[in-house]
């Protein structure tokens, strides 16, 4: 990883996290609208972030609901 990578990586996860501290939950749908970035990326970022307990899933029927763990 270049780091030019390695810092837009940064950067997209410093915004996921200041987009959920600002809501009551984000769907990935929400989030890819909201940064313009693909669904498929804000759904691995999301994973990421879940998987390092940044931030918690709800599912709410067959929407992911994302928060930040407090």
């Amino acid at each position: 990883m270049t780091g030019r990578s390695a810092k837009r990586e940064e950067k997209t996860r410093r915004l996921i996290l200041d987009a959920l501290r600002k809501s009551d939950g984000l769907t990935i749908s929400d989030m890819s609208r909201l940064l313009d970035i693909h669904y498929t990326t804000a759904s691995k970022y999301l994973a990421v972030m879940e998987a390092l307990g940044l931030v918690v899933r709800k599912d709410i029927g067959m929407a992911k609901v994302f928060r930040v763990k407090s």
